[in-house]
């Protein structure tokens, strides 16, 4: 947990999560700048290169990782040869806290190499009080990648010791990066587990106890804030059990689900821990929403939530918004319209409540 959490409050901050549909990234740099003004990130650009996928992204560097260009396939194959040795070298970078070796590469990230140099012009003369970066989580990633037979990683006892460390190391390499470009800004790290949907299913076997520790582990270290962005449906409890600050939910469609967790939501935001209302969709959805029409579904949900001891007042407070996910899958106008009405609701909650 940060101690950022005892002074930092957001008051309804807009914030994004990290894809978008563009490949240009200047254009890209350019709807930051205009609808993110106190919390910029560095944007994915998966529709750029196969290379800027949510898993390749960040594989990078760990034993036993194949990239399959041709197939536009990443794969972990513990078999082959030369993998004790890369597994000796992951082991020993991590005993010495060698964070250089974690780098994310230009190739693999053009908007964090020219992105965050780029945003720090831009800010130069309005500093962010926030910057925001993202790491996929474990759950995901160890769901999501699989050794050369198809099998997920995340039931390979080794593997899954790699990939917690390996992700860690991603993220305090980047938080470092970030806070190089932008001195004395904090930072706000999402780890992003889609894959939690499929957490209590056939799907995903593992218990509430290695989640809650794999979800722990990956944060340790952290100076800024961190987060975990689902999109889906899930056991809210169980992330809202965890060492993460900031819960970031798709409010839009699982608002009422998150709600039936009513005891939990308030021991963790009494506690310090935010919310990111994911109330702007990231669907075709989008082209039947305006500003209006989302400010009341969303203080619908936080009236639902206000109590005596927890206040609507108090609960936007601690609250940021942002779309319900990324945006790498709709149309660049649709990302541009997402974005602007993030901006634009943050800015009547504002208004309203006087923050």
């Amino acid at each position: 947990m940060s101690l950022l959490r005892d002074t930092f409050l957001p008051r309804c901050m807009a914030i994004a999560i990290g894809s978008l549909p563009q490949t240009d990234i200047e254009s890209t740099l350019d709807l930051i700048t205009a609808t993110l003004p106190e919390a910029p990130f560095w944007p994915q650009l998966p529709n750029r290169s196969f290379l800027e996928g949510m898993y390749v992204q960040y594989g990078e560097g760990l034993p036993g990782a194949v990239l399959d260009y041709d197939g536009k396939r990443f794969y972990v194959d513990p078999g082959r040869a030369g993998f004790a040795d890369e597994l000796t070298a992951f082991y020993e970078a991590v005993m010495v806290d060698d964070l250089d070796h974690f780098a994310i590469s230009r190739e693999r990230s053009l908007g964090l190499w020219q992105g965050v140099e780029a945003l720090a012009d831009r800010y130069r003369d309005r500093a962010p009080r926030l910057f925001k970066g993202h790491v996929t989580g474990p759950v995901s990633f160890g769901l999501g990648v699989t050794d050369e037979q198809k099998r997920a990683i995340i039931y390979d006892s080794t593997m899954i010791d790699v990939v917690v460390k390996h992700l860690n190391r991603k993220a305090r390499w980047q938080e470092a990066f970030l806070a190089k470009a932008f001195p004395g800004v904090p930072t706000l790290t999402f780890f992003d587990e889609p894959y939690m949907v499929s957490f209590g299913t056939a799907f995903c076997s593992l218990s509430r106890e290695v989640v809650r520790d794999l979800l722990n582990e990956v944060s340790v270290g952290l100076k800024g804030l961190t987060g975990v962005h689902c999109c889906g449906n899930t056991d809210w409890s169980l992330l809202l059990d965890t060492k993460v600050d900031l819960l970031n939910f798709d409010a839009y469609e699982f608002g009422d689900n998150l709600l039936l967790y009513q005891a939990e939501l308030e021991s963790f935001l009494l506690a310090g821990g935010y919310l990111a209302w994911g109330v702007v969709p990231t669907s075709e959805a989008i082209d039947n929403e305006d500003e209006g029409s989302l400010f009341v579904h969303l203080i619908n949900q936080v009236k639902r939530l206000s109590s005596t001891a927890l206040p609507l007042e108090k609960i936007l407070a601690r609250s940021f918004v942002s779309p319900s996910c990324g945006a790498g899958s709709l149309t660049p106008a649709r990302a541009v319209r997402a974005f602007e009405l993030t901006r634009c609701l943050s800015e009547r909650l504002r208004a309203e409540y006087k923050f």
